[in-house]
């Protein structure tokens, strides 16, 4: 079943890309991680905003996430639920109904 990608999902993942990401990471390499993945965060919501409209299905959506989990799925547990809170608003926006497990294995309690 295709995703039904209207005007507003769009616009709301354009001020998700605006908005600044991952300001409440806590510690002191927060700043340096932020740095990292605000760019890799951006690029994959840039893939789905030039995309989806041609693609609108849950797979290709998937697709276009797997740069951004394979670059956090080895980091620290806060910032592996700040990431992955993001693509759940992602989901959200698209309205993907789940991810089918895909993610979960990047966290211990999901």
């Amino acid at each position: 079943m295709p995703l039904s990608i209207t005007s507003e999902r769009l616009e709301q993942l354009r001020k998700l890309r605006d908005e600044p990401k991952f300001v409440d990471l806590p510690g002191t390499p927060a700043e340096q991680e932020r740095k990292h993945f605000e760019p890799l965060l951006d690029s994959l919501l840039d893939r789905l905003i030039d995309g989806v409209e041609l693609h609108p299905s849950r797979d290709w959506v998937l697709d276009q996430m797997d740069p951004f989990v394979d670059e956090f799925h080895l980091e620290d547990t806060e910032l592996r639920e700040s990431c992955l809170a993001y693509i759940g608003r992602i989901f959200d926006i698209l309205g993907v109904p789940d991810d089918g497990g895909a993610f979960r294995k990047y966290m211990i309690f999901w």
